[in-house]
């Protein structure tokens, strides 16, 4: 188990990192947070040391990837229904002709792909 300095070194570090690529893949804050515990607790877990700063990187990054699809293809996750969808409250309309429309007329795998880049940078 690490210390509690790695454990915060690591948290400064990777933060970010692991919270983009949950919210890329889950696109739901609560369950972002939950994979984020969920990858810390199995860094500090860990007992084999890292080479080097980039394969602790890459290891971060194949975890969160992993924890996400897991998370993803889980039995729970694939019967609930989100809290939003359930309430069945009617999106914003957009002025007709915008850019935005027009990017939410997109398959929803280029849609995250397009706002993300354009309008989150």
């Amino acid at each position: 188990m690490l210390s509690e300095q790695q454990a915060n070194r690591a948290i400064e570090l990777y933060a970010d990192t692991v919270r983009r690529i949950c919210m890329v893949h889950l696109k739901n804050q609560a369950d972002s947070e939950d994979i984020f515990q969920t990858v810390f607790l199995k860094y500090l877990l860990r007992d084999q040391p890292f080479e080097n700063e980039q394969h602790e990187k890459a290891w971060m990054i194949r975890v969160t990837i992993n924890a996400c699809k897991d998370l993803l293809k889980s039995h729970w996750h694939k019967t609930t229904v989100d809290l939003d969808a359930a309430s069945a409250v009617p999106a914003p309309q957009e002025e007709e002709g915008s850019l935005l429309a027009a990017v939410n007329l997109l398959p929803p795998k280029y849609r995250t792909v397009i706002y993300l880049y354009y309008y989150e940078g």
